[in-house]
């Protein structure tokens, strides 16, 4: 599953307004790299190779426009140069900031794979109909992700795995689940 932020539809996630572009987390700004304006960039997208020379970003709360002039690895991170920050002073004052990158665009997947913004706030129904409630979050717990289901009672959890989502109706925004008993 692709990583993105929670879908623009639901109102209590903190996500823009209807209209508003929706914005993806493509990595971290750690700190300053050397004094000709290159930063440390922490990779937090799973399509790093999208992360390139000439394109758009946006960093910080207020989503302030960057082009990217170069970009390097270091190791496990990207060393990044935006055009017209020229110094460590520069980069110094956007140490801890996420970047993000419009969703437009965005790279297809393969079938039964989703991005979690598009599944955010989708309603899960079980396989004979009852209503469970709608999904708020999605944990990422290594073995498998996890839907955090909510309704005005409780909070469930749903292992995204093939023996739990039977069925994802894009359209309709369901999905449609099997309840496991766990021994």
């Amino acid at each position: 599953m692709a990583q993105a932020l929670p879908h623009k539809n639901n109102k209590n996630d903190g996500s823009p307004d209807q209209g508003e572009p929706l914005f993806l987390i493509i990595g971290k700004i750690r700190r300053p790299h050397g004094v000709r304006g290159e930063m440390l960039f922490e990779i937090i997208t799973e399509f790093p190779e999208r992360v390139k020379k000439g394109l758009e970003v946006y960093v910080g709360d207020h989503k302030k426009a960057y082009r990217i002039e170069s970009v390097r690895t270091q190791q496990q991170h990207f060393l990044l140069k935006f055009n017209d920050l020229n110094d460590c002073d520069q980069v110094g004052l956007l140490r801890n900031q996420l970047v993000y990158k419009k969703a437009e665009n965005l790279p297809p997947l393969t079938e039964n794979e989703y991005y979690q913004h598009d599944l955010l706030g989708m309603q899960v129904v079980t396989e004979e109909g009852i209503e469970l409630g709608s999904v708020a979050e999605i944990l990422e717990t290594g073995a498998n992700d996890v839907l955090v289901v909510l309704n005005e009672e409780k909070e469930l959890l749903i292992p995204f795995i093939t023996q739990t989502i039977l069925k994802i109706k894009d359209q309709e925004r369901i999905i449609i689940v099997r309840l496991q008993e766990w021994n």
